[in-house]
Order: C-alpha cells, then sequence, then structure tokens
C-alpha cells in the first residue's frame, strides 16, 4: 500500500521530461540521437572548452540527463556508485552506493549497463545482476531485485550490460534464465509480470517495435534476435545471429517496419531485416559495418558507425547497403551519437569529433582531444552540452552552448 501511494505522489509532483533531456542509453527516441540544436559543433582554436570534469570510478556505463542532473555509475573499491550531478558544475547531488565485486573482464573492467530514468525513478542493472530502483531526486532506495537470486537469471560469458527499458508500464530485461531468459516487471515493486524463454542472454538493450499483432520488442540474444510480445512475452519469430563468443552488444535500430541490426568480431556484419512479415526478411547485408558494442545512428537515409574494420567511421546508404564513404582514425572501438544532421564521435583515444552526417563525403568540422585512452563509453549530447567518459571513470562536460 505504501508503495501504491508514493508512485501516486509521484505522478502529481514530477515535472515532466525537459526538452532536450537524454533519458535512457539510447537517447529520447530510442536511436541514439538528440533533439538538442541549441550547441556549436564548432569547436574554439584552443580545442573543446571542458566546462568540469569528475572521477566516477572504472565501468563503461554512459549517461543519461534529465533537467540539471546528469547520472552515470562506476565502481570504486568494489562498491559499485550510481552518481547523481548538477550539469552546471559538476557537484554531487547524490551517490547510491553498493556492494559490487570489481572484475576486469578482458578489459578495464567495472560498470557496463547505463541507467534508465523514467517516472522520477532512476533504474540500475549492475553487471553482476542486481536492479536497484532509486529515488531521482534523493537518491533513496525504493526496491531492490537480483536477476539470479530472485528471478533465475544466467550470466552470460561477461556478464549483463544491457541497459533497462521501460515501455507501456512494464520494465523489460534480457536476463538468459530458463524461462524467465526474457523478463518483464512492475516498475512501481520490482515484481514479475511476466518471464519468457530460454535462450542465453545477449548484451544489448531490448528496443521496442511495432509488429504486425501489436506491441512488441526487438531482443538480440547470443546467438538470435528475437521478436516478442509486450503484453506476455510469446516468441513471434526468431533469426538466427550467430557472432564469435556469442557477443551480440549492438543495440538494433528500428526504422519503420525495418531494423537495423549489426555485430562485431571476425564474421561481423550489418543486415537491413524487414520486419513487416511473419519472419525477418534480408534487404541487404554490409561486411563493412562490424560494430562490436557501439550503435550505429542514422539520418537523411544514411547509416553512420564507427566499424572495428580500420577502425574507421563509415556511411552506409540504407537503401542499397552500399558503404559510401570511410575514415580512419576512431580506432576500432570509438562511439557517436548525433544532433540536428552533426555527429559526435569519441575516438578510442579520446578525440572529440564533430562531423556533418553527410553520405556525400567526411566532412569534419572540428576535433580536440578531451580524454586519454581508452574510451569506449557512447557520449550524450544534452543541452548544449557532451558528456563523456573514459573506460577509468574520467568524465568530461564539454561545453558547446552557443
Amino acid at each position: 500500500m505504501k508503495t501504491m501511494i508514493y508512485f501516486l505522489l509521484l505522478a502529481c509532483i514530477t515535472p515532466a521530461l525537459w526538452a532536450n533531456d537524454w533519458p535512457f542509453y539510447r537517447g529520447p527516441a530510442l536511436n541514439g540521437a538528440s533533439e538538442d540544436t541549441d550547441w556549436n559543433p564548432r569547436f574554439p582554436p584552443s580545442g573543446p572548452e571542458i566546462a568540469w570534469e569528475k572521477d566516477l570510478g572504472i565501468g563503461a556505463s554512459s549517461f543519461v540527463v534529465v533537467g540539471e542532473t546528469v547520472i552515470t555509475t562506476g565502481n570504486k573499491g568494489n562498491e559499485d556508485i550510481l552518481w547523481s550531478l548538477n550539469t552546471e558544475d559538476g557537484s554531487v547531488n547524490w551517490a547510491y552506493r553498493y556492494p559490487c565485486n570489481f572484475e576486469k573482464r578482458m578489459f578495464e573492467g567495472g560498470t557496463a549497463s547505463t541507467p534508465t530514468v523514467a517516472g522520477g525513478v532512476v533504474f540500475n542493472l549492475s553487471y553482476d545482476g542486481q536492479l536497484h530502483a532509486v529515488d531521482l531526486n534523493t537518491g533513496k532506495k525504493i526496491w531492490q531485485k537480483h536477476m539470479i537470486t530472485d528471478y533465475g537469471g544466467k550470466l552470460s560469458r561477461w556478464k549483463y550490460a544491457g541497459s533497462p527499458l521501460i515501455v507501456n508500464d512494464k520494465l523489460f530485461l534480457d536476463i538468459g534464465g530458463r524461462g524467465n531468459s526474457t523478463l518483464a516487471l512492475d516498475p512501481k515493486t520490482g515484481n514479475k509480470i511476466w518471464g519468457e524463454g530460454k535462450e542465453q542472454a545477449g548484451y544489448a538493450t531490448i528496443i521496442p517495435y511495432q509488429a504486425a499483432i501489436g506491441e512488441a520488442l526487438l531482443v538480440f540474444k547470443g546467438e538470435a534476435l528475437l521478436g516478442i510480445s509486450q503484453s506476455n512475452g510469446q516468441q513471434l519469430w526468431r533469426y538466427p545471429w550467430k557472432t564469435s563468443y556469442d557477443v551480440n552488444a549492438s543495440t538494433p535500430i528500428v526504422l519503420g517496419k525495418n531494423a537495423l541490426v549489426s555485430s562485431g568480431y571476425p564474421g561481423g556484419r550489418a543486415a537491413l531485416l524487414d520486419l513487416s512479415g511473419s519472419k525477418p526478411k534480408q534487404l541487404w547485408r554490409n561486411d563493412d559495418i562490424k560494430t562490436k558494442m557501439n550503435t550505429c545512428v542514422i539520418h537523411d537515409g544514411y547509416a553512420f558507425a564507427v566499424t572495428e574494420k580500420k577502425g574507421q567511421l563509415i556511411a552506409v546508404n540504407l537503401r542499397t547497403g552500399k558503404t559510401a564513404w570511410a575514415e580512419r582514425g576512431t580506432g576500432q572501438y570509438g562511439t557517436l551519437s548525433i544532433a540536428g544532421g552533426i555527429l559526435v564521435v569519441l575516438t578510442e583515444s579520446g578525440e572529440l569529433w564533430t562531423v556533418k552526417a553527410s553520405g556525400s563525403k567526411f566532412q569534419l568540422i572540428s576535433k580536440g582531444k578531451v580524454l586519454e585512452p581508452r574510451c569506449w563509453v557512447t557520449p550524450t549530447i544534452a543541452h548544449g552540452r557532451v558528456f563523456a567518459k573514459n573506460n577509468r571513470g574520467k568524465m568530461v562536460c564539454v561545453d558547446l552552448r552557443k
């Protein structure tokens, strides 16, 4: 009863999301794009202006931004820390800590999933399966669950990395449990609504799409892409997608009735799939797009990606599937987002690039060093600022307001 009263009050007092907020790992439209246009992609001669910086603990968690608050995670001293910082000066609003044994997992290690904000609550999944719901304003715990002990989840080789998805009053997670491979929870309590399947979990974030039967989910499992009903977890179809070590970690992108899917490692590729029928149909395949962890962005009929293949930024024609151009210098695991038709690229070595999102040719606007290697964290663009971080947990706020 107390929990129900709390969420009724929360619905009354929590303001609507601000314009240009970034409340989810893949941005407000779940596609890596910001609606923000109040920023200048051209850096001054001295380089990008770093407004403030923080050491937040080891991990590759990205950022969410709501109003004047930016949230991310890191690990220090075998504790995960969920940080709430002021966007203006980086001052700490609150820090929510919980025990989580540090593991490197063949990179710098630490946190992997990016938090999600919905309804005035921050939802955070740790790599070992702890799920915490925390009040956005105060940092106080609302509830806590464990994907392994509470729901029988099964960790993949590098454990969990996908972010929580909240849509239509359900919280969706890919946890790999037998009978609970895909899980729907009540975001108010963390209690199970449904659990279905027995596929090994992947590392990507679940994305909603509109299927012929109604509202559905794209779930990139360890060995296949699945279409799943949002209402009851029924599997609509299974599209095999084998990647080395079962690392399906790039989040699919929904494009109307189609979806762009990609992965990395040897055999890495991208494919545009038609989802309008009873099972997906491949429209084209492009082996230049090899995205191990980062995900493509879309603009004006082209997909843009940082690819493992020669460490390049590339543009691919969405109609034909042909590569339009490629530019080296990003490193294999650089990342990117987009705002106002401008690509914001964080190279693996810590350079920030702004690039016109054009299919005709590579058009660099500005670049400058903002971090030390290695950088696998996707940059977030909100309210005229770019938030970036390296795997060691060094964070910078780059002020690009006009």
